[in-house]
């Protein structure tokens, strides 16, 4: 038996004629960059999303550096960030000359710890010696972080925040979206995301007219008008072909993400009572189950079983950020649970399509690792 750790192809047989009928009339319309694909997929996750304005860009990381550049955060501003997350949400903020400022995760949810920024604001207001301007919330694996406290020292420190949604397309917090909750929420859409394109592909979602309207100038190159720059800009323009294959897949991701959630409700069913299973989401958050993520004990070994029966699985994160060679120059506070979730968390195989048979296979063979699980 071979289980994988995700399978497009499945998710693609359930709308092939669809995307091939999208992908042919942007193929007869010949419009390949921007235009009315765009403009569609645009207003339609507006809609979706409860926000004024989306902004379709080149991928996730481009959002982010995108909607930082948007608000003139630049050289000389500090952005505070999770040690626990994926390049891109540090990377960004190195490149529009801004310094990210680490700080730890909560232990169960493995999203950004409110003590840990708490902590870190409060220095930054004694000392004075730099200029905090944000806060970019991750929604790691799909679970909404903390917004209602992450957003309250946000305030009172008048920092923005933006929320790197790359991974949650669709999760929800007592009926609100995540990425819609914020200064501007930014998506990826990777092929493998919970709405993922054929490609490489990303937005800006944002209520401010000001952040859409620079965002829309900075991805042609600074332009309003061609060959006319107001602004030194970026070529991050999001492909009709992507767009159009998004359109398709958009009014699909409610019913995949239940799909999900049930997928994961059967790993908690076949894993009660053991440690090192992510809990139940509590009453009002909607989790979009990016990933299914477990602690291990001696995680090179589980993975060796796991592959030996024919399971894959897949290690994120293998190192805190501020211990990776790109970013060891830059501040971080003490990251002890970031460290830990970094040598002990395993994801396991999640899509919408997964067999219950294939679930209770991994699991099966995850109890057979005697000691493996952790708390």
């Amino acid at each position: 038996m071979h289980i994988p750790l995700v399978d497009l192809r499945a998710q693609h047989a359930r709308i092939a004629s669809d995307l091939m009928a999208a992908v042919s009339r942007v193929v007869d319309e010949q419009r390949f960059i921007l235009g009315p694909e765009v403009d569609g997929f645009e207003n339609e996750l507006a809609r979706y999303l409860g926000v004024r304005h989306v902004v379709g860009v080149a991928s996730g990381t481009d959002a982010l550096v995108l909607a930082l550049h948007s608000l003139g955060i630049g050289a000389g501003d500090d952005v505070i960030t999770t040690a626990y997350s994926f390049a891109a949400t540090a990377e960004a903020i190195v490149r529009v000359g801004a310094r990210p400022v680490f700080c730890d995760i909560d232990r169960d949810s493995m999203n950004l710890s409110p003590a840990s920024v708490r902590q870190v604001a409060d220095t930054y207001a004694s000392k004075r010696t730099r200029r905090l301007r944000a806060l970019i919330v991750v929604h790691l694996f799909g679970l909404p972080a903390d917004m209602e406290a992450l957003s309250a020292i946000a305030r009172e420190f008048n920092l923005d925040v933006l929320e790197d949604a790359a991974q949650a397309l669709g999760a929800r917090v007592d009926g609100r979206l995540v990425g819609a909750m914020s200064t501007a929420g930014c998506f990826s859409f990777f092929p493998s995301k919970n709405l993922g394109g054929w490609g490489d592909g990303g937005a800006v979602a944002t209520n401010r007219d000001d952040i859409a309207s620079r965002v829309r100038r900075l991805r042609v190159h600074g332009t309003t008008t061609p060959d006319h720059h107001e602004e030194v800009g970026y070529n991050s323009r999001l492909d009709a072909l992507q767009a159009a294959v998004l359109r398709v897949k958009l009014p699909h991701v409610d019913n995949w993400n239940e799909e999900r959630s049930r997928v994961a409700a059967w790993y908690r069913e076949a894993l009660a009572g053991v440690e090192g299973v992510p809990a139940s989401p509590r009453t009002g958050i909607e989790h979009a189950h990016h990933q299914f993520v477990v602690r291990v004990n001696d995680r090179a070994n589980v993975q060796q079983r796991l592959a030996k029966e024919g399971i894959a699985s897949q290690v994120y994160y293998p190192q805190p950020l501020p211990k990776q060679r790109a970013f060891v120059e830059y501040d971080a506070s003490s990251v002890p649970e970031a460290e830990e979730a970094s040598t002990t968390a395993l994801a396991l195989p999640m899509y919408p399509e997964l067999p219950r048979e294939h679930v209770l296979r991994v699991c099966e063979v995850l109890r057979g690792c005697r000691h493996a699980l952790v708390r």
